[in-house]
């Protein structure tokens, strides 16, 4: 049977000539560049077969390509097309984890810790302690929120940023207008809820659920337009209008890893050409999409009635407000990583048994591969 080894690097994104072919019976699916042994720590080479090299996603290499992966796992649907980014290997990763945990920082444990520090340690009024939280709260998400922008829009080389199928200059994803809707809500409510000398303080409860409407809504309404098979009204990122919308996650991954974690129109082009092979991939990202907007919408929901209704005290309230959807998300996250995980290991090892059964039922028998490769000799002893 022939036997696969899994690899992620296509020669026809960077133009250089394809790799010899392999012996009968064996098929490789080489790196262009492998990363050298000495860079990668010991317990991880195991997992070096299905390791994509992070250069073969950076701006430098994208810039020099002939084709796009897109092209390549076209002309070879054999292929398991492979996801350029992995948080097994390089600095992608940290740079991800680190804009998450920053956001979550200041957009969740700031304001709670002020507001008990100042209200209850330091008997500060209501209108002080919330003119301080509100100047402070969302520094690093506006930041944030300004460097994608400033990729997408500005930058002479913002075509490696931005969704595929468009070079417009003024062409921000999904994910960057979902972004301008949670933070003009967010600072709305801060603002109505801490103008007045006596503050709202259940209004100034109400940016955690909030963001979750924002947020779960959007996603929940794009994995509509997809179970229904609805058309895009809009472009929606790398979605031409007027084409089948796809499940909302795979909208907000795609955005995030290739804008905040640099990953590119490369790492667009394999997540697409992924979810068009894989089917396995298509129900992951259809079952993600419902795990988290229905799951986001519930919890909204409940948040809300928590906050607003008078039983609860409003001290205790805002508590909940900020604290528990952030902590729902923890959760949902925990879930979601050994899901994703799971479900890509079985999408792996299943891609990889059709591909021997196909190549087992196709494949000649040693007698007619000596004859097509011209073996009179064998010919003869037939």
């Amino acid at each position: 049977m022939p036997q696969i080894i899994r690899g992620t690097r296509s020669h026809s994104d960077s133009g250089s000539p394809p790799a010899p072919q392999s012996p009968p019976g064996r098929i490789t699916f080489e790196n262009l560049r492998r990363p050298s042994s000495k860079s990668i720590p010991p317990a991880d080479r195991d997992h070096n077969g299905v390791y994509y090299d992070s250069r073969a996603a950076s701006q430098r290499e994208y810039n020099r390509r002939a084709s796009t992966l897109q092209s390549y796992y076209l002309e070879h649907p054999e292929l398991l097309p492979q996801i350029p980014f992995t948080f097994r290997h390089g600095f992608k990763r940290w740079r991800l984890g680190g804009y998450i945990a920053l956001m979550v920082f200041d957009a969740c444990i700031v304001p709670i810790l002020l507001y008990y520090a100042l209200t209850f340690g330091g008997n500060v009024e209501g209108y002080i302690t919330f003119a301080v939280i509100t100047a402070i709260w969302g520094g690093p998400t506006y930041i944030e929120f300004a460097v994608r922008s400033f990729r997408l829009v500005i930058i002479k080389q913002a075509r490696f940023f931005k969704p595929l199928g468009t070079d417009k200059r003024w062409a921000f994803d999904i994910t960057n207008w979902i972004l301008v809707l949670v933070i003009a809500v967010v600072t709305a409510l801060l603002i109505v809820g801490a103008a007045p000398h006596d503050v709202f303080l259940r209004v100034l409860s109400m940016p955690g659920p909030a963001i979750l409407y924002c947020l779960a809504g959007p996603v929940f309404l794009l994995s509509l337009y997809h179970h229904f098979g609805w058309k895009a009204p809009f472009r929606i990122s790398s979605t031409p209008k007027g084409e089948p919308v796809w499940p909302g996650v795979y909208y907000i991954v795609e955005d995030v890893v290739a804008v905040n974690a640099r990953g590119g129109r490369p790492f667009r082009e394999g997540m697409a050409s992924r979810y068009k092979a894989s089917p396995i991939f298509r129900k992951m990202m259809r079952d993600l999409s419902w795990f988290w907007s229905i799951g986001g919408l519930i919890m909204a929901v409940a948040c809300t009635v928590v906050v607003v209704i008078n039983p609860v005290p409003e001290e205790v309230a805002y508590g909940i407000g900020w604290g528990v959807p952030f902590l729902w998300a923890g959760v949902w996250g925990a879930i979601t990583i050994p899901w994703v995980r799971s479900v890509m290991r079985h999408e792996r090892n299943t891609w990889e048994q059709e591909s021997d059964m196909m190549k087992s039922t196709m494949m000649p028998t040693p007698t007619e591969e000596n004859i097509l490769a011209g073996d009179t000799t064998a010919e003869n002893r037939v």
